[in-house]
């Protein structure tokens, strides 16, 4: 039985131009079909804030002026606030808080770690109070490693701490 060439080369018979520099030829005189042109990368469309840079250079002083106007009549339409007076508001219960996100805070860190010192326990046995596996390390890892934990340990673990910090 002959052999076959693969199936991913085609038979070239006519000389290619050899501008494209991405076909490779074998040594068997065959083109491979794998072997295409590269593909282009797409260009970056400018983003509106370039586009707006750039129609502000290309305009003149009195394009500028009512483009301002227009600015600033929409901000005192809208009766907005300064940039200066907005502040983030602080939630009612601050002191309850315990973590950020999914982080524990440094305050929490040290107030789970007393009340660990004081009744003898390893993180494991605060984790297996608070309904979890004993096995897990989510607690340890996030004690020492200021790893995140996940949001139903976070909320068992402030009525753990709220329960041991009132019994004393």
């Amino acid at each position: 039985m002959p052999l076959l060439p693969k199936p991913n080369f085609v038979p070239c018979r006519k000389k290619r131009n050899p501008k494209f520099f991405s076909r490779a030829v074998s040594r068997l005189g065959l083109w491979t079909v794998t072997n295409r042109k590269p593909v282009m990368s797409k260009k970056e469309k400018p983003s509106p804030l370039k586009k707006l840079l750039k129609a502000w250079t290309s305009a003149g002083p009195e394009e500028r002026q009512a483009f301002l106007d227009l600015v600033s009549a929409e901000v005192r339409a809208r009766g907005a606030a300064p940039a200066s007076q907005v502040s983030e508001p602080v939630p009612e219960d601050a002191a309850a808080l315990i973590a950020n996100g999914r982080y524990l805070l440094p305050s929490t860190i040290e107030r789970v770690e007393g009340v660990m010192r004081a009744r003898k326990l390893s993180p494991s046995g605060v984790m297996a109070e608070l309904g979890f596996s004993s096995r897990d390390a989510s607690l340890t890892r996030a004690l020492a490693m200021k790893a995140s934990l996940r949001l139903s340990v976070i909320a068992a673990l402030a009525d753990w701490l709220a329960e041991h910090e009132r019994q004393g």
